[in-house]
């Protein structure tokens, strides 16, 4: 059996993670046994990226063309780079998107790579964004320049908090079989949004690499902290994951006498100079560090004694099962899937979207500390595993 799955790059995030950790857990042995017939995995990507040294042994890696790779890079990467000649193609290729529409701009640059293989399955792994100009992507690639028996799709993102619009989405999904949301609360919101497509609307929960996360977050000891240890991770964007909120928290906190926490952010992004210059601004600095990227950022998260997530929205974070996998209290905004992930007051706590209720919380925990050990206890005497997950893979993707 032949599957494709196909990526806009490899860049750190949360999609990408949760691509690399589906393709290793497709590939170990254990998951071979269940099924009658063996998988050949193709992987193509538009851009690259630095987890595509994860990328696990066996599944066959395939690149687009010199432009489709820039233009599927962000545009800080390639300007850190410092090749101008890219640089420049880069900025050719904001020039033309804007004049001829990203639909178009996009099948011009489909049309130039070369034609895969014909695939019992076919997955668009991420989800086409209905606004901006770089928006098309794996969906269309897929549905319009893919030979396959099937086409599956994933979704995400809560589609209707990410600005999803019915026609757009009605025609990118068209030709799709199957239509996969990586959470219960994803796939109401994208019924309500396309009704048609109800039936054909599936939940496959992401999947984790569970011994790897446990190995990796003991290679180094990442800060020695008197006090309790707080710790985010993610892309340091305030728009969506309004990371400008934790210097805000601290200064919350440090005005009501709290101070007994230090609070490490793992992650870089469009913000990160902004939000360190808040950091600065509010005189927090003795409470919280942002360190930009890890490339194992697990020590952090089992160092730590708190996991603060502060999303406007998320489908179905990768970092608050990282966490729970870590044995990692989590206390996250409430966006809509969030309680498919954390049950309340055991292994976290959800708090309103607004600034004085993520302080409330926090303020509790920094005052009772005994509450933090409590949920630590709940996690470490429940099992994590992917069986759920993978199963509801198996019922869309009917290997064997």
């Amino acid at each position: 059996m032949k599957l494709l799955f196909v990526g806009q790059n490899l860049q750190i995030g949360g999609i990408q993670k949760a691509l690399i950790n589906t393709l290793k857990e497709l590939k170990k042995e254990n998951i071979k046994k269940n099924i009658d017939s063996d998988i050949e995995i193709d992987l193509f990507l538009f851009g690259d990226g630095v987890l595509i040294k994860d990328i696990p042994y066996k599944v066959n890696l395939y690149s687009g063309s010199l432009f489709l790779r820039l233009i599927s890079t962000p545009y800080s990467v390639v300007k850190d780079k410092g090749n101008i000649f890219h640089l420049l193609l880069r900025i050719v290729g904001m020039v033309i998107v804007r004049i001829i529409g990203s639909e178009k701009f996009y099948r011009q640059l489909f049309k130039m790579q070369k034609k895969l293989d014909k695939y019992d399955y076919a997955i668009s792994y991420f989800n086409d964004v209905p606004y901006g100009y770089f928006n098309r992507g794996t969906s269309q690639f897929v549905d319009e320049f893919v030979d396959a028996s099937k086409k599956i799709a994933w979704v995400h993102t809560d589609p209707i908090k990410a600005g999803f619009k019915y026609r757009t989405t009605m025609n990118t999904y068209r030709n799709f079989d199957n239509i996969v949301c990586v959470s219960n609360a994803c796939r109401e919101n994208l019924i309500e949004l396309i009704p048609e497509y109800q039936k054909k609307i599936n939940v496959v929960n992401n999947l984790f690499p569970i011994e790897e996360i446990k190995t990796k977050a003991m290679e180094y000891t990442p800060f020695k902290t008197k006090g309790i240890s707080i710790v985010s991770i993610g892309r340091i964007e305030n728009s969506t994951k309004q990371f400008h909120l934790i210097p805000k928290l601290c200064k919350m906190l440090k005005d009501d006498s709290i101070t007994n926490f230090h609070w490490t952010v793992v992650g870089d992004g469009p913000d990160f100079v902004t939000n360190n210059l808040l950091v600065k601004n509010l005189g927090v600095s003795d409470l919280i560090e942002f360190v930009g990227n890890k490339d194992n950022p697990y020590p952090y998260i089992e160092k730590s004694d708190i996991f603060v997530l502060t999303s406007a929205y998320e489908g179905y974070p990768m970092v608050i099962g990282e966490a729970l996998v870590l044995g990692t209290p989590v206390v996250t905004t409430c966006f809509p899937s969030a309680s498919e992930q954390i049950t309340e007051d055991f292994n976290g706590i959800i708090t309103e979207m607004e600034l004085e209720s993520i302080f409330s919380v926090l303020k509790s925990l920094l005052i009772n500390p005994d509450e933090i050990e409590r949920m630590k206890t709940n996690i470490n005497n429940s099992v994590f595993t992917n069986k759920k997950s993978m199963d509801q893979f198996l019922e869309v993707v009917k290997i064997g």
